[in-house]
């Protein structure tokens, strides 16, 4: 079965935010590849292994939500 890298952004538990760093070291541990931590709004960006069943797979202590990340594309382009 051939695998699907998928784009995430997860959002973090407002209490959790200070340890958000930790929070991407786990996901990364999990294959991911982190590409954006943003501290201040508490977001992850980065994008799955294709390893997982669903992004739900993912979801670790201190992650509020996790979706796929849909790429805004302008006139349809």
């Amino acid at each position: 079965m051939a695998k699907h890298p998928t784009k995430f952004i997860a959002s973090i538990e407002k209490d959790e935010i200070g340890n958000i760093q930790k929070i991407a070291q786990t996901l990364e541990s999990k294959g991911c590849k982190i590409t954006n931590v943003l501290s201040f709004t508490g977001v992850i960006c980065g994008e799955t292994d294709g390893d997982e069943s669903s992004l739900q797979d993912l979801k670790v202590k201190g992650i509020k939500h996790i979706e796929e990340d849909g790429e805004v594309k302008a006139f349809g382009g």
